[in-house]
């Protein structure tokens, strides 16, 4: 019976009409990322997204930042340090930017500490520099990478300090702008710990890098914050001020270094939630839903003192020149604060300005 039956479908199926079937597309040709040009044959791949053709693989200049072979210099530093067309529009290579950098990060961590982390002495000269001083190879005592990114001096004098700062050149901004939280620390540090009171070197360094993890983390910027939790220039000392400002906040740790004598911040535990004090319960109460997501940028409050203006956006606090990564209508864009007026502020979303007026829905 089977034998029959297969053989009457047989005959059926060749008087059928065929299918329409949809071809596959043809997978895009990979393309080398130095030169341009499809990959044929053998070819090689740089830090699992990049790929290489086999003739650009064997090149010997490398990008600084990130390794890539580089066929056509993008950027130069004078001390022979190359850029990729990639990195090239994103690292800082003149004193201009690097000044402005600079004071984009002390105004963002003079917000942060609500005006507590200011300079009695506010003049800064800030240098940018293309030599490594620092590098072993120009005779230094260390190959640590964060010994090359900055520098910083106070020299007192006339009831005050001078203030320099040194950075490095052809860094990323995201790296320049938290090299410059960390030399602003360094400032911060040497007018305020009081005389005679030995910090521990790593402690030092430890409070400087807690501050540009703060500025980082206010920027919603991960890779820095995992980058300095991570770095090893502090010999993890770092988790240790990351921890004790989690538990104290900002004025608990400014408390620490005008006030205390340790030479050491607490070791981390790693369990900063349960050596926190516990708060009283709270009575029940309606429970509401959480707000919704913005969906537009609103000017809440202008808050003016005799030497600056904070405008308040969505919650948070701007000052003119400061700039944050903002959720908006389920988008991450960068808002900064042009310039305030009477009633309203300019703003640059993702580099398009645009105004907002107190009050309006």
């Amino acid at each position: 019976m089977k034998l029959p039956l297969l053989i009457a479908a047989l005959f059926l199926s060749a008087w059928l009409p065929a299918v329409a079937q949809t071809p596959t597309p043809p997978a895009a040709p990979l393309i080398c990322v130095v030169c341009d040009k499809p990959l044929v044959g053998k070819y090689f791949v740089h830090n699992q997204t990049n790929n290489l053709c086999a003739e650009c693989a064997r090149l010997e200049t490398r990008c600084s930042i990130c390794g890539l072979p580089v066929k056509t210099a993008a950027s130069k530093t004078t001390d022979g340090r190359l850029f990729c067309r990639a990195d090239a529009p994103n690292v800082v290579v003149t004193e201009d930017e690097a000044r402005k950098l600079f004071a984009l990060a002390r105004g963002e961590l003079n917000l942060l500490s609500e005006g507590v982390l200011v300079l009695r002495s506010p003049e800064v000269a800030v240098q940018l520099v293309d030599v490594d001083y620092w590098n072993s190879k120009a005779g230094g005592d260390t190959t640590n990478s964060m010994h090359r990114l900055g520098f910083s001096t106070s020299r007192p004098g006339g009831g005050g300090f001078a203030h320099n700062v040194i950075l490095i050149s052809g860094q990323l901004r995201t790296t320049t702008l938290s090299t410059c939280a960390h030399e602003f620390a360094h400032l911060w540090l040497n007018e305020n710990v009081p005389a005679g009171r030995k910090l521990e070197p790593d402690t030092r360094e430890a409070l400087c890098e807690l501050l540009a993890f703060k500025l980082a983390a206010r920027r919603s910027d991960t890779n820095e914050t995992a980058r300095i939790k991570t770095n090893p220039y502090t010999k993890g000392v770092i988790l240790n001020a990351i921890e004790f400002e989690g538990r104290e906040g900002l004025p608990g740790v400014v408390a620490w270094v005008r006030n205390g004598t340790d030479a050491a911040l607490p070791a981390a535990t790693g369990m900063a939630s349960s050596v926190a004090p516990t708060a009283a319960p709270e009575p029940l109460g309606e429970l509401r839903p959480p707000p919704p997501p913005a969906t537009k940028l609103e000017l809440r409050s202008l808050l003016r003192t005799a030497k600056r203006t904070v405008a308040v956006i969505n919650g948070e606090r701007f000052v003119p020149g400061s700039e944050l990564s903002m959720l908006i209508n389920g988008k991450r864009q960068l808002v900064r604060l042009e310039a305030t007026h009477e009633n309203t502020v300019t703003v640059s979303v993702d580099g398009e300005k645009q105004t907002l007026r107190l009050g309006a829905k």
